[in-house]
């Protein structure tokens, strides 16, 4: 948001204090099958082959599916045009229909579709594979090491919230998140339980905001008004 939107009511670094990651989604990106492409080098070959032509749609102008799309678009060298619809389900839909070429979507709602045939994985969007995917290969492994696109929720407090506080708080969430109902709970919305150190999430939101940033500056992305 501080690099998409020109101007925000509030500052998420100072503003805020770390206390955990809750949980981690993963995305995966996916083509409709009449694309001639099996896996990612493939499907950069062929957009290389046919600069703006291939199109890749997201919910919306600055959402996670779009920033995924601009960093591939910006690791693979090529001209790819987004379509930011509004919300998900419009955007699956033509995918579905081949209105256009691809999208990163979460991988619970994408699975159906791919062992359905009617979605073909081409690769995941994080650090490594999914149990859920096994036979799909993250998109890193491809020829693009760094690549990672993670959907992500954290728990966070005002800044200037004590410490013991913080700790507090911290440790509750933690046990809530080894609970074995709260986890299948959370398996069952594709999401996988975190539960971190406030220092450990204080340095994924360092490592997240310098890389969306180098993103959003290079391929000159805003938000929708």
């Amino acid at each position: 948001n501080p690099f998409i939107f020109a101007k925000l009511a509030y500052d998420p670094i100072r503003d805020y204090a770390p206390i955990t990651q809750l949980a981690t989604v993963e995305n995966v990106l996916v083509v409709n099958p009449n694309v001639p492409a099996r896996n990612v080098q493939e499907l950069a070959a062929l957009a290389r082959e046919k600069p703006g032509t291939l199109t890749f749609g997201s919910p919306a102008s600055g959402s996670q599916a779009h920033l995924a799309g601009e960093f591939l678009k910006l690791l693979t060298k090529t001209d790819m045009v987004h379509v930011a619809y509004k919300g998900t389900g419009p955007a699956l839909n033509d995918l579905l229909g081949g209105t256009i070429t691809m999208m990163f979507a979460q991988a619970s709602s994408a699975i159906p579709y791919i062992k359905a045939g009617k979605l073909r994985a081409l690769g995941l969007a994080s650090a490594k594979r999914s149990p859920a995917l096994p036979d799909v290969p993250t998109i890193a492994e491809q020829n693009l090491p760094g690549f990672e696109a993670v959907s992500w929720y954290a728990l966070m407090a005002p800044a200037g919230t004590p410490a013991d506080v913080i700790a507090r708080i911290h440790g509750e969430t933690v046990k809530a998140l080894r609970l074995p109902d709260v986890r299948e709970k959370l398996a069952g919305l594709g999401a996988e339980p975190v539960g971190n150190s406030p220092a450990e999430l204080a340095k994924i939101i360092a490592e997240e905001s310098a890389r969306w940033s180098r993103v959003v500056r290079e391929a000159g992305i805003k938000a929708d008004p």
